[in-house]
């Protein structure tokens, strides 16, 4: 019998410190989004003077002769290429011109990766600078004859003050698929 209120002391002891009663658990009220991989499957772009091949999951539009945007609608991105033709009077002021802007698009004192890729017509340059939030890739290809190919990926839902390692998959993942597309650029 004495031991009964003992009992009962320490069941409302141990209820009152398990927290019980307390505020409860609450979701977190920022959630991450999920970004899912757009996979690795490319078709060939027709009706271009270059043989270009893009992520077949992304949506080609044409706004102008020479233009093409390849969109990713569930990444929020879009790559912006353009193919100009040059003779061998004006192909260097064309690429240092794409060259400057690439370095223009770049945030100030932000780190920049250059990659030199090569293909069997075309010798290409590719800048990521993950910290330039809208555009963290950017690149320019040039054939030595006829074409030079530039373009820039841009982020339309990148925030100024959005955190950069949440936009890492997405960069990744478009950062294959040009990698991919500028290994395989070819003239016609």
């Amino acid at each position: 019998m004495r031991r009964l209120p003992i009992i009962i002391m320490l069941a409302a002891l141990l209820s009152a410190c398990s927290g019980r009663g307390a505020t409860a658990p609450v979701p977190r009220p920022v959630a991450y989004p999920r970004i899912t991989d757009p996979g690795s499957v490319y078709a060939a772009l027709d009706s271009l003077p270059v043989h270009i091949e893009v992520n077949a999951a992304a949506l080609v539009t044409r706004p102008r002769p020479g233009w093409v945007n390849i969109v990713y609608p569930a990444l929020h991105a879009t790559v912006h290429l353009t193919v100009t033709p040059v003779t061998d009077a004006d192909r260097d002021l064309v690429v240092a011109n794409r060259t400057e802007r690439m370095a223009l698009n770049i945030a100030d004192g932000a780190p920049a990766r250059r990659s030199e890729i090569s293909s069997a017509d075309f010798r290409s340059l590719m800048v990521a600078s993950p910290e330039s939030r809208t555009t963290p890739l950017q690149f320019v290809a040039d054939d030595g004859r006829a074409w030079v190919v530039s373009g820039t990926v841009f982020f339309s839902d990148a925030a100024p003050d959005s955190p950069i390692d949440s936009l890492a998959p997405a960069v990744g993942y478009v950062e294959r698929d040009l990698i991919h597309t500028l290994t395989t650029l070819s003239r016609r």
